[in-house]
């Protein structure tokens, strides 16, 4: 949209407004969620232990997965013994951050998930359990957030 404002002669000048080229480019869509993940993010919005309201954790991450690269809620052998049942014994969520979003990440699932525990797994730590060792994970602190529920 153009303001109208005089020129130095008193006539009436056009001068069209500053537009940002930000909002003229069309925004990239976030990045396709791997059929796997789905299914993870369904079985977590499943869970429900203690604090730990799995639908609403599941539709954060949904919501927020520029943030990180994968999620999951693993089991131990108690699941086994009770999924007849009907129940679904999980307290911890590991989430693989998205390079340049650990801080956010950790601010969102202290602010959002009720969770007894957060920490992060990094170095030679990280590496092994993503089976990555040689592709420099080892050299960083925040690779893996760990979120544990009581």
């Amino acid at each position: 949209m153009a303001t109208k404002k005089k020129d130095e002669r008193g006539r009436k000048a056009h001068i069209p407004e500053m537009v940002s080229l930000e909002s003229l480019v069309p925004q990239k869509d976030s990045r396709k969620m791997s059929e796997a993940q789905k299914f993870q993010l369904e079985l977590i919005a499943r869970t429900n232990f203690n604090f730990c309201n799995g639908k609403r954790v599941a539709e954060l991450l949904k919501e927020n997965h520029k943030m990180w690269r994968a999620a999951m809620m693993p089991l131990d052998f108690i699941s086994l013994r009770d999924m007849e049942d009907g129940s679904w014994h999980a307290d911890t969520l590991y989430i693989y951050a998205e390079e340049g979003w650990q801080f956010s990440l950790e601010e969102l699932v202290r602010e959002q998930f009720q969770a007894d525990e957060i920490h992060w797994i990094g170095g030679s730590s990280a590496a092994d359990m993503l089976g990555s060792s040689g592709y420099g994970i080892e050299q960083k602190s925040s690779v893996i957030l760990s979120v544990w529920w009581d």
